[in-house]
């Protein structure tokens, strides 16, 4: 009898640092602020800085949204 293996979702790509900053055509400086305030989604493996596009292009989606006017009654 065979065993039924669950299919596992495909992984993500993690990019490096540099790739990223590549890829957000940022200066090395202010990438290494943003992930060292917290303003990047990132994720840190083995002491590296890792991203996955997936969250950086939500990311920028939430960035890109007019910021919402509040009104008071």
């Amino acid at each position: 009898m065979a065993l039924k293996r669950k299919k596992e979702p495909p992984k993500e790509k993690l990019y490096t640092f540099d790739e990223m900053r590549t890829i957000l055509q940022v200066d090395r400086r202010r990438l290494m602020e943003w992930v060292q305030y917290r303003k990047i989604p990132h994720v840190r493996i083995k002491g590296q800085v890792r991203f996955k596009m997936s969250e950086i292009a939500q990311w920028m989606m939430e960035k890109k949204k007019p910021p919402q006017k509040f009104s008071f009654k």
